[in-house]
């Protein structure tokens, strides 16, 4: 078992949402923050650094959107598809209810 740490001052998110949620974030071990800072205004996300506890170890997140499923943008798949364009789609995490609900494409 991983000893997981938290930092104080960063918000904390769940790996799994709460029923009928979504998030959308960057894992910022494998992106910069300063490129997904950019990346995030140019695509018209706001930007929002958490972190997120797993059975592995925090993980530091760049967390560009969360909300209800129902209330997330309709040109979402389009934003994300924008993003996938621009940076490695290993980073990119679309959780939902039931974990990730959309795959990437590589």
């Amino acid at each position: 078992m991983t000893a997981t740490a938290t930092i104080e001052g960063i918000r904390t998110i769940s790996y799994i949402p709460k029923k009928g949620h979504q998030f959308l974030s960057v894992n910022l071990a494998l992106v910069e923050l300063a490129e997904i800072s950019d990346i995030a205004k140019q695509l018209g996300f706001k930007l929002e650094l958490v972190q997120i506890p797993s059975r592995s170890g925090t993980e530091i997140h760049a967390l560009l959107w969360e909300g209800e499923i129902a209330d997330a943008p309709s040109d979402m798949d389009d934003r994300i598809d924008a993003l996938a364009d621009l940076i490695d789609t290993d980073a990119i995490r679309l959780f939902a209810v039931r974990g990730l609900i959309r795959p990437l494409r590589s």
